[in-house]
């Protein structure tokens, strides 16, 4: 079969009116990953869009993504299944987006790819470059690679490129009550994530040398209440990571360690 099928791009200007409901639809043989953006469910440099959302759908048997969350900020994707679908399935891509709410959907068995981006022949489940998203009541199960990747970005690329933005200082949304099981390298990673009260300003100064933390102290990342279990390397991967607190997480039977 050729990998070149349908795919749904939503795009327009929020103070124009954008708005875009995705629900309770089933797509299959959908996505075109050789053409950069051609998704399945793809909302596209919108903005601002409270009053969107992506719901209850079914995307499985596919090439490129389940739902692409680009340069949109207060979209909510709820309740969505994804099974057998290519690439990183639910995908926050450029580091810009912020304020969406990703909650209570299932991923199973997401499939890794040499067609679309490096990062996915590492395939995750769910794919997180911006900490400041809410993103609870989710699974991942059976996927190649990772169940959840917050692969936060130091500053926004692609189009939204910007050095005014710094998501590895962002602040964490609320993280909880997800799941990541028997996927075949880890459950959870956070890579490179250390919030602080000025994101982009330096974490230390040096030139207070009793406090050099005083003018931008940490803020604390929160990730709790996680089942992570028979993960085929580990089920937490954490590095390069500050004030994160691992709390109240059940995990068991991963093949390497739990953290």
């Amino acid at each position: 079969m050729k990998q070149y099928g349908s795919h749904l791009l939503l795009h327009g200007q929020s103070h124009n009116g954008f708005e875009g409901h995705v629900a309770f639809t089933e797509f299959m043989h959908c996505g075109q990953p050789q053409i950069l953006g051609r998704y399945c469910i793809h909302f596209h440099m919108a903005g601002d869009v409270p009053t969107s959302y992506v719901r209850g759908n079914a995307v499985h048997d596919s090439f490129a993504r389940v739902t692409t969350i680009h340069g949109v900020h207060f979209l909510t994707v709820e309740h969505n299944v994804g099974f057998r679908v290519k690439g990183h399935n639910f995908f926050v891509e450029d580091g810009i987006e912020t304020h969406n709410t990703i909650r209570y959907n299932l991923a199973i068995s997401s499939i890794q790819t040499t067609r679309m981006l490096q990062t996915d022949t590492s395939t995750a489940s769910f794919w997180i470059t911006n900490p400041t998203n809410d993103f609870y009541g989710n699974r991942a199960a059976g996927g190649d690679f990772y169940g959840v990747w917050y692969e936060i970005k130091e500053h926004p690329d692609g189009p939204s490129a910007t050095m005014d933005v710094c998501p590895i200082g962002n602040p964490l949304g609320n993280v909880y009550n997800n799941t990541a099981h028997s996927n075949k390298r880890f459950g959870l990673r956070i890579f490179t994530l250390y919030s602080r009260l000025y994101p982009c300003d330096e974490i230390r100064n040096d030139t207070n040398y009793q406090n050099p933390w005083e003018f931008n102290p940490s803020e604390e990342s929160r990730f709790y209440n996680f089942t992570v279990f028979k993960n085929l390397e580990d089920g937490v991967l954490a590095e390069e990571t500050g004030h994160v607190l691992i709390e109240d997480f059940l995990i068991a039977e991963n093949y390497r360690s739990g953290i």
